[in-house]
């Protein structure tokens, strides 16, 4: 389908959205009413660094609410793929992945970048490890789809997810306390509390503990793929007057334990294993390592000068990292990688902004970024016996990121609004230190050669100019039709063996926002063509990690989101993706060959991704009720390399979440009992085909889980 076609389509599918409902929704009662007599739920968020209704907001977002986080069993960003169809879930040993519409930064190396920016709490995470622990005290998470650089900047070309916390609340002493007990020996706690401090300070702590034995039998009465989190957060808000607000936060992570496992399977292999037998069990011959402390801290000031407010947001993000782990994923070989990453982030952000309500609305800002990262890592063989050290870095990296933004809307009617932003961003990269590159990692010698180390003094530096335009037309209160053009950017950088340049986009999106049937229906469409110019991939060779930049890439698609409220008891949400993404120009060297990969699939982008779920609420006669709900999500065939080979091929698979929770009346506490991949599906979040082991690594995600939740409020 041409460019013309595909926009022609997905314009015409909006509009038809919007149009026939028109003179319904003028008939509808305003929202508060609405939501008063059993409407859907009016969500406001911050997609676009300011507050805005959802529906009203020209952006594709997934908003997931601490109510839904709770009736679903959101806990971790793997679990959250459920409830938000558009993005997959990936794993490259103990780093997290993510992907939106097809489009993921799979480089987890000290210099890579992801292509989907998280931020905790407007604090970008550029190494979002242990975000699987982070799911806790949560006001919502908000999932945009498609290139946000003018207000994200350069690691946002596939999209942003926010993860805002609960803050601290004036005036409100209350909190509450959670345990989960399942299979696997889960054991998990949470609780928070608010306290409020006289009239203009409130203080807000949070904590969790997370344990669960591994679901793999590794040998030796070991057990990977565990969990050993415990962490916390603390806040404190001050609001002296309407015009101030000042809010500090620190938060605290630890993660230990076996960790992460990459199953080796051999080359000759030629499909992934989809049977739950054959993956419970894999046995290694090293007994892995995973040691994980984060420490976060943020500050966020407010001030309102009337016609404009200014921001300051200040972040420091530390993690330090240390793995070790069986590099070849058998108990038949002695490959040992063992890895150290100690960062210090540091980011600030200055916002003014003006007032919303009149014809001209504007934001503009100023932002600096800065990573120091140390790097130590190690490739070595026979760590029981005669050791051989392959390869040995000793790395000090530093990322410097400065920007300039600003967005500005006009209202021509009530109805007609007009956007436009532009963000200039210069990033550079620098790499300093020593490094030994011994033999072949596929073919170690028996002993130990001389280790000459070389210096490594790389250096990179890209600007660029990211730009955001778009129409919106109100067409009634409950009805959005919009269409917009923006461009991402991610910058380029170095590996071990090559340097590579910056990926640009440019995404072309009509999207139709609808609420209907009295405000018990919600239906929102979505169509998008992006083209990729110079995309950045990666791949392992026997050297290391090589990221290439493809030539051209094309990704399009359509998605349907459907929220009905049938009834006071019945809720029933659905969601329908259609992805097309290819490599468009793309052509790699494999063993001397030249291989045109034109046409294959981009990773993790399955051509459907279907996601439904109902419950019914069963009023009981003391106030209290009774809640099933089952979730199910399908999706279609999809490869975790590019080579989209048999061997990467991830099968069309579906699971099923179910869960039955009493609410005691007035909300005070609550009882759930809940299964997770009824299924059993084994799914694949991570593949490296052909490394220089020998073997095809897999990872996979958690197999049939359940338990109970017990949940008290105060």
């Amino acid at each position: 389908m041409t460019r013309f076609r595909a926009s022609h389509a997905v314009s015409t599918l909006a509009l038809i959205a919007a149009t026939p409902f028109a003179a319904h929704a003028q008939e509808t009662a305003t929202p508060a009413a609405q939501e008063a007599d059993g409407g859907l739920q009016e969500i406001i968020v911050t997609a676009e660094k300011r507050e805005s209704n959802v529906q009203k907001t020209a952006i594709a977002i997934d908003v997931v609410t601490s109510d839904k986080l709770a009736k679903n069993g959101v806990a971790n960003m793997e679990s959250l793929q459920a409830v938000a169809p558009g993005i997959q879930f990936g794993q490259s040993g103990a780093n997290t992945i993510v992907t939106v519409r097809g489009v993921s930064g799979r480089d987890t190396s000290e210099i890579g970048d992801p292509a989907v920016a998280i931020n905790m709490d407007g604090i970008f995470l550029q190494r979002p490890a242990g975000m699987n622990a982070a799911f806790f005290d949560l006001d919502r998470i908000e999932v945009l789809r498609g290139p946000q650089g003018t207000l994200y900047g350069r690691n946002a070309t596939g999209g942003v997810i926010n993860v805002v916390s609960k803050r601290p609340e004036l005036g409100d002493f209350g909190g509450y306390a959670a345990v989960d007990a399942g299979n696997y020996n889960t054991i998990n706690l949470e609780a928070a509390v608010n306290i409020p401090v006289g009239d203009t300070i409130a203080i807000r702590a949070s904590g969790i503990r997370r344990e669960r034995d591994g679901f793999r039998d590794v040998g030796n009465g070991q057990r990977g793929d565990d969990e050993y989190s415990r962490g916390g957060r603390l806040q404190a808000l001050f609001k002296p007057n309407d015009s101030l607000s000042v809010l500090l936060s620190g938060g605290y992570l630890k993660q230990s334990g076996f960790g992460p496992v990459q199953a080796g399977y051999p080359t000759t292999r030629a499909e992934p294993p989809t049977d739950w037998d054959e993956v419970k069990t894999i046995p290694l011959n090293f007994k892995n390592d995973y040691d994980l402390t984060r420490k976060t801290l943020s500050a966020q000031l407010d001030y309102d000068f009337g016609p404009v407010k200014a921001t300051y947001l200040f972040g420091y993000v530390g993690v330090d990292k240390d793995q070790t782990f069986d590099n070849d994923g058998t108990a038949t070989k002695s490959y040992v990688f063992r890895a150290g990453e100690f960062s210090d982030d540091t980011s600030h952000e200055l916002r003014l902004s003006s007032k919303t309500g009149g014809p001209f609305t504007w934001q503009t800002g100023l932002y600096y970024y800065n990573q120091d990262l140390a790097v130590r890592s190690q490739n070595y063989v026979n760590p029981n016996g005669n050791v051989v050290l392959l390869r040995d870095y000793h790395y000090d990296v530093q990322v410097k990121s400065k920007a300039a933004f600003g967005q500005i809307s006009y209202a021509f009617t009530d109805q007609l609004k007009a956007s436009a932003g532009i963000r200039w961003s210069q990033d550079t990269k620098t790499r300093t230190g020593y490094a030994y590159n011994g033999p072949s990692l596929a073919n170690p010698p028996a002993t130990q050669p001389v280790l000459n180390y070389a210096p490594t003094d790389d250096r990179s530096r890209d600007s660029d100019v990211s730009y955001h335009v778009g129409l919106d037309y109100q067409a009634t209160p409950a009805n959005l039709v919009y269409a917009k053009v923006d461009k991402g950017y991610k910058s380029g950088g170095f590996t071990s063996i090559n340097a590579y340049g910056p990926e640009t986009v440019i995404a072309y999106e009509v999207g139709s926002k609808n609420r209907l049937l009295g405000n018990t229906l919600q239906l929102n469409l979505s169509g998008f063509i992006y083209d990729y110019k110079d995309q950045q991939v990666s791949q392992t060779t026997n050297q290391g990690v090589q990221v290439l930049n493809a030539g051209n890439s094309r990704v399009k698609g359509i998605e349907a989101q459907v929220e009905w409220k049938a009834s006071n008891a019945d809720s029933i949400d659905l969601s329908i993706n259609w992805l097309d993404a290819k490599f468009k120009k793309f052509a790699v060297n494999t063993g001397g060959v030249n291989v045109d990969l034109a046409g294959n699939h981009l990773i993790q982008a399955p051509e459907w991704s279907l996601s439904g779920g109902y419950q019914h609420v069963f009023e009981l006669a003391n106030g209290g009720d009774i809640t099933p709900r089952v979730q199910a999500t399908y999706r279609s065939t999809s490869y975790l390399t590019f080579y989209n080979r048999a061997n990467d091929r991830q099968k069309p698979y579906e699971t099923v979440d179910a869960s039955l929770t009493y609410t005691a009346p007035e909300n005070a506490w609550s009882l759930q009992a809940y299964v997770r991949n009824l299924t059993n599906s084994v799914i694949l979040t991570g593949a490296s085909i052909g490394s220089f082991t020998g073997t095809n690594f897999y990872q996979f995600a958690a197999p049939r889980t359940y338990g109970v939740r017990l949940q008290g409020k105060f």
